[in-house]
């Protein structure tokens, strides 16, 4: 368990319609929701997944 304010955090939004139906749909003017999916990593596994870099030791306290 890694605390939230510890974790990164990954917003991403995921279609619940395949790519060419939703092109369909929106050029019939139909609006398609695609709600945001939000998922916690811990930071080995965030470099892992290559979701974040390792910085150099001079830069790791800069924001």
């Amino acid at each position: 368990m890694v605390p939230r304010d510890k974790a990164k955090k990954l917003t991403s939004r995921v279609s619940l319609v395949e790519p060419t139906l939703a092109r369909e749909l929106r050029s019939a003017g139909a609006y398609i929701a695609a709600p945001l999916t939000i998922k916690y990593y811990c930071v080995s596994c965030a470099v892992h997944y290559g979701l974040v870099r390792v910085r150099a030791k001079a830069e790791r306290r800069l924001r």
